[in-house]
């Protein structure tokens, strides 16, 4: 079957995926799935920001819904996908497949250079999600009184994790990291600010695509962060900037994998 047929949904293809959603479904909650595939935007009617992004894996055929990721496919260019199945209770409380595709969460998306047909198709029945903030990461309004964390302060770190080849600072997400930072730095007495930024060298096979990250993407990602920590406080004497390649995943539950590797870790010294 030829991409364009595919991309088009045609009811057919629409009972085909319906019956490979089983299949999905079936896999280990702990297994990530990792492709490269072309993204389709499905404008359903639940609101703004409701339309729905889907990619088919081409090597297994199923469709996966990747609208949750924290940042968005670009129609016309290919993705990486980096995801884990959507846990069941999610998956319930949805009442199905709102967007006609399996649901990755968490999921990160990256934009890749490759380019491919760009396509979006209209909402046939499926209701997309309503748009709602997640208040992990959204920051206070500038007229909310500041709450500086209180002491006793000791040794603490964070990591902002970053898209593949990408030192881009994600919206609300890397946003609201530096923040709270900031506040620390801004409310105790720090010696040292260490930001170590990390590039995945090593290449690795994804659909045919062989993807590595420039050794010099670790110091871009670093210098990013650090120039933002200069912006809410920290002074450039405390603050320590390296690099390193290929570091180990994060072990964390939440975590992905790839994703966690592709990283900046700020510790702060007192």
């Amino acid at each position: 079957m030829s991409s364009r047929a595919q991309e088009y949904l045609l009811p057919e293809l629409l009972g085909l995926a319906a019956s490979l959603l089983p299949i999905a479904a079936n896999a280990d909650a702990a297994t990530q799935f990792v492709f490269v595939g072309c993204p389709i935007y499905r404008d359903t009617n639940a609101g703004r920001k409701s339309g729905c992004w889907l990619v088919t894996d081409e090597a297994s055929g199923i469709r996966y819904d990747v609208s949750q990721s924290r940042t968005k496919p670009q129609r016309g260019h290919e993705i990486l996908v980096e995801g884990r199945l959507a846990s069941s209770s999610s998956v319930e409380a949805e009442k199905g497949t709102p967007c006609g595709g399996v649901t990755l969460a968490p999921v990160v998306v990256s934009v890749l250079d490759s380019l491919c047909p760009s396509y979006s198709v209209p909402a046939e029945n499926y209701p997309g999600r309503r748009f709602r903030v997640d208040p992990r990461f959204v920051l206070q309004p500038a007229d909310v009184p500041e709450a500086l964390p209180a002491p006793p302060f000791g040794p603490r770190s964070w990591h902002i994790e970053f898209a593949f080849e990408s030192d881009f600072l994600q919206y609300q997400y890397s946003e609201v990291l530096l923040d709270e930072i900031g506040r620390y730095v801004r409310a105790s007495p720090v010696r040292l600010i260490e930001v170590t930024g990390y590039a995945v060298t090593t290449p690795r096979l994804v659909s045919g695509h062989r993807l590595a990250e420039q050794p010099e993407l670790a110091r871009t990602r670093a210098d990013m962060v650090a120039l933002a920590l200069e912006r809410l406080g920290a002074s450039p004497s405390i603050l320590k900037v390296r690099t390193r390649e290929n570091p180990a995943r994060l072990a964390g539950d939440d975590e992905l994998s790839e994703p966690s590797r592709r990283r900046v870790d700020i510790r702060l010294t007192y």
